[in-house]
């Protein structure tokens, strides 16, 4: 059976972007099924961007980022789900190389580069469930299946995980279901560093609030022990 991708490409005030990011997805060496844009309620031009391509254009109020990841989930109809955030640029490898390593019971993990104020490379060193109960060492551009994000509800989209590590808190529960991380080596993101970035301006400021709130739910709704570091 062959298997397809879906690409979910979250926009905020990021048209400015946008363009790179959804050109790094159409040169892919292995082509998504679908790319899918959804405007988060942006007040800039990111629908007359979105327009300029072949692309499935889903527009909605401002949620935030896990709320516009769960819109474009819903909408893909491939096997595989792929997040890109707008302001992020794939290498030209990246689906061929994620994809080979995707099956329904794994998450997919290739490297990361930074490019922009700091230029740093970072190759995949594994995680499972132990370890992502410490530590988020897998990408936010990491592949997995549709099916499991229906399992787990998908990310969660309360107003404290708006705040950020929506991702980090994803993964921890897809492993909780049972799914193991599976790495490849290759460099597959470009991930942007500059002065707008979501990780700056409110995940580092509500650091502690956030992972408090991640150690409550993983406490109740499946049992587990966190440790994470506390700012």
């Amino acid at each position: 059976m062959t298997k397809t991708l879906s690409v979910i490409i979250p926009c905020f005030r990021q048209a400015h972007f946008l363009g790179e990011a959804i050109e790094s997805v159409l040169a892919q060496t292995v082509k998504a099924d679908e790319i899918i844009v959804v405007n988060d309620g942006s007040d800039d031009n990111t629908g007359e961007v979105a327009r300029k391509y072949p692309v499935i254009l889903a527009e909605k109020k401002n949620g935030g980022l896990s709320s516009a990841r769960n819109a474009g989930i819903k909408v893909a109809t491939s096997q595989f789900i792929q997040c890109l955030d707008a302001d992020d640029i794939l290498r030209p490898d990246t689906i061929k190389e994620h994809m080979a390593i995707a099956d329904e019971s794994s998450i997919a993990q290739c490297g990361l580069m930074y490019f922009g104020s700091e230029n740093a490379v970072y190759r995949p060193l594994g995680a499972n469930l132990e370890t992502l109960l410490h530590s988020n060492t897998v990408y936010c551009n990491s592949v997995f299946p549709k099916e499991a994000w229906v399992k787990a509800g998908g990310y969660d989209e309360s107003d404290t995980m708006r705040l950020g590590l929506e991702d980090w808190l994803f993964w921890i529960e897809l492993c909780a279901l049972g799914l193991q991380v599976k790495t490849s080596p290759y460099i597959a993101l470009l991930y942007r560093r500059h002065a707008n970035t979501m990780t700056k301006n409110t995940t580092h400021p509500n650091w502690n609030l956030i992972v408090s709130f991640m150690a409550k739910k993983l406490k109740e709704k499946y049992g587990l022990e966190s440790h994470f570091r506390l700012l």
